[in-house]
């Protein structure tokens, strides 16, 4: 049951995410994440291929869109699960704290693994002119998973 409930909470923090980058897309033309880009990295893992040189000019990938949305929202329920756990473990009630500290992390994922490895761009972005706005978007969106985390589990229990 348990699963069922960080599941949900996953997938309901990642629609959050999903939400806040379309709306910063549409109010400040901000750049949101390219999902094919992340599907065209995660279908390359296959072949063994962990870092890119240039993914945007690499050669496109059937359904590389739908891939890049599923990965997307499967890591999502996979941190929707382990914070459901640790508040079992440690809590008697979803914690606010422990929401946003596995919003942290996550967003360590994107710094140290796919920005290096996947998009190229340096550890943290370090190689992109726009690096202090892309750490706090980043930053930012990852806060709102966390804080989706909190309210889906609040939400079915």
């Amino acid at each position: 049951m348990y699963l069922i409930h960080g599941f949900i909470s996953g997938i309901i923090a990642t629609i959050l995410f999903d939400v806040f980058q379309i709306s910063l897309s549409y109010a400040y033309n901000i750049n949101k994440t390219r999902w094919d880009l992340v599907g065209r990295y995660f279908i390359g893992l296959k072949k063994w291929k962990y870092k890119i040189e240039d993914i945007e000019n690499e050669k496109e990938i059937n359904y590389e869109l739908i891939f890049g949305y599923i990965s997307h929202y499967i890591i999502g329920t996979i941190y929707g699960m382990i914070y459901v756990s640790l508040n079992i473990i440690f809590f008697n009630e979803p914690s606010w704290i422990l929401a946003l500290i596995i919003g942290f992390f996550s967003v360590m994922g994107s710094w140290c693994i796919m920005m290096p490895y996947a998009f190229n761009i340096g550890f943290f972005g370090s190689k992109k002119e726009e690096q202090k706005q892309l750490i706090v978007q980043n930053l930012i969106a990852h806060f709102i998973f966390g804080v989706g985390l909190f309210f889906g589990y609040e939400i079915i229990i």
